[in-house]
């Protein structure tokens, strides 16, 4: 017994380092050259901790929508380290191997040693490129799923609490997805409790437990903020701004996501692009609620044949990932599907394991499938240096594709200091590598409702208050209004008003693409 164990800790320890290996091959240029990845959401869920290094506050003195978690992990990291480029590459690293841990700890409680790493070496190949972009739903999903292996193991009062602890913490990252992962963890306590026949006190005791983990965690890692910036500031922003406006920002923000996810955007023939994102679609958007669904049908179908001690723990899997999957459903795209589709992974290789020899066999091949992918992937999709950006904070590597980036990324080192005030208005990527800084309240704006009158007023006297040399304006995203919209939610013609007058444009990066506007003598 003592051999298994330790074999299966040295199997889930090796592949912990391999997954650390797999993304640091996709993450940096040998031998800790950072890669830039150029994907705006990271860059943008970035910008609060960096301007909380700079002696601001979050949602007092600027406008944030999630709650603090992902901002309080970076700002942490930035403590240590600095404003070093290769953070965010070290956080991508470190936050794939603790999911690839987690998946591991998951099914070991479920199914044979055999095929219990199984799951998340598949999610990990599934989920390496959203990776790059390593936001809140990343840290909500591996703390929701640290609930699901702690209470996986069995109920006791320690472990409902410390379930509740990580459902707070997955909150403080991402308010929806931490309040539907509370409801289904008590909604499986509640059906545990049915099950069992367990006395009705019993399971309001378990909840009451599991409640007031969940909100002293809750109030511990945001009470702060609150403090500091108002009850109704806080309420403002994390809930009436994400209920009222959010959709508003794009497709993305809505059902019709589902609709880009079709439309593809590849170079391959039409209908072979067709069915390429229709795969692609029924893995990150639709595999984990329908195998969830599968399983707690199996379970209440045969409800009378199948053995509580035997279900519980794949019932907990799948009521907990349902729910994710529900906190998600009004805009699935697969930026925030995928993070928590682990357990969708885990539950269908739970399915296969229990289905006899053929299942096995094909589960080897899956196995053997994924060291090939895995393989070939690293071999032929690294990417590749086209240039090295030199900074005030540390070196940065541009790869294959970022041509006109580096490019940008150049002039503005060479017409800008470290610390100076800087404007990007449609999609801030250079203030975190370059070290400048955002003189508005806003880390973007866009011209539909997304943006509301009274922030581009802030914007506006955000850029005369400091002054600001220079801004960066995307024409394309910001000079015309899709036929979707309402031009009466178009807000930012004052805000082209203040530019113009006040700005001459001296260069121009694609056509159409970015204009660099700089302020004219006073």
């Amino acid at each position: 017994m003592a051999a298994r164990f330790k074999a299966s800790y040295a199997g889930s320890t090796m592949l912990v380092l391999a997954s650390s290996l797999y993304l640091y091959c996709f993450a940096f240029f040998p031998p800790f050259l950072p890669v830039f990845s150029g994907i705006d959401d990271y860059l943008l869920y970035l910008a609060p901790a960096q301007r909380m290094a700079q002696g601001e506050l979050i949602y007092r003195d600027f406008f944030e929508f999630v709650t603090p978690g992902t901002a309080l992990v970076n700002l942490l990291f930035f403590k240590l380290f600095g404003l070093r480029p290769w953070v965010p590459n070290l956080l991508t690293v470190l936050l794939g191997a603790g999911l690839v841990w987690v998946g591991i700890a998951i099914s070991r409680k479920l199914m044979s040693p055999s095929f219990a790493l199984l799951p998340s070496v598949l999610f990990l190949l599934d989920a390496r490129f959203y990776l790059a972009s390593p936001v809140h739903h990343w840290y909500s999903s591996l703390a929701a799923m640290a609930g699901v292996a702690v209470l996986a193991e069995r109920r006791t009062t320690a472990r409902i609490a410390a379930a509740g602890i990580f459902c707070g913490l997955c909150a403080s990252f991402t308010q929806t997805k931490g309040l539907a992962a509370a409801v289904g963890f008590l909604v499986f306590l509640w059906l545990e409790a049915r099950q069992l026949q367990s006395e009705r006190r019993e399971f309001f005791s378990n909840a009451g437990w599991f409640t007031a983990a969940f909100a002293a965690t809750l109030l511990l890692v945001n009470g702060y903020f609150i403090w500091q910036a108002g009850p109704a500031r806080f309420f403002w922003c994390t809930v009436v701004y994400v209920l009222t406006y959010y959709r508003q920002q794009a497709d993305w923000n809505t059902l019709l996501v589902l609709h880009g996810s079709l439309s593809g955007g590849t170079a391959t023939p039409h209908s072979l692009r067709l069915f390429e994102s229709i795969a692609k679609m029924l893995i990150d958007l639709w595999a984990m609620p329908c195998i969830c669904i599968l399983v707690l049908a199996r379970y209440f179908l045969r409800l009378s044949k199948n053995s509580w001690d035997d279900w519980s723990r794949p019932v907990l899997v799948a009521i907990v990932g349902l729910f994710l999957f529900l906190s998600m459903a009004p805009a699935p795209a697969p930026p925030r599907t995928v993070p928590s589709s682990l357990l969708g992974f885990i539950l269908l290789v739970w399915l296969l394991d229990s289905r006899g020899k053929i299942a096995r066999s094909f589960l080897a091949i899956c196995s053997l499938g994924a060291f090939a992918v895995a393989t070939f992937s690293v071999i032929h999709s690294r990417p590749s240096e086209i240039g090295i950006l030199t900074t005030a904070q540390g070196k940065l590597g541009f790869s294959q594709g970022t041509e006109d980036t580096f490019s940008e990324y150049e002039w503005v080192q060479q017409h800008t200091q470290p610390g100076q005030f800087f404007y990007e208005a449609a999609f801030p990527d250079m203030y975190f590598y370059l070290d400048l800084r955002n003189p508005t309240p806003l880390p973007l704006v866009t011209n539909n409702a997304y943006t509301t009158t009274r922030q581009v007023e802030d914007v506006i006297d955000g850029l005369e208050q400091h002054r600001t040399q220079y801004i960066v304006w995307d024409s394309m995203h910001l000079d015309s209004i899709p036929q979707w919209e309402n031009p009466s939610d178009a807000h930012l013609q004052p805000l082209r008003d203040y530019i113009r007058v006040h700005y001459a444009m001296v260069k121009l990066f694609g056509d159409p693409g970015d204009e660099i506007w700089e302020r004219r003598p006073d």
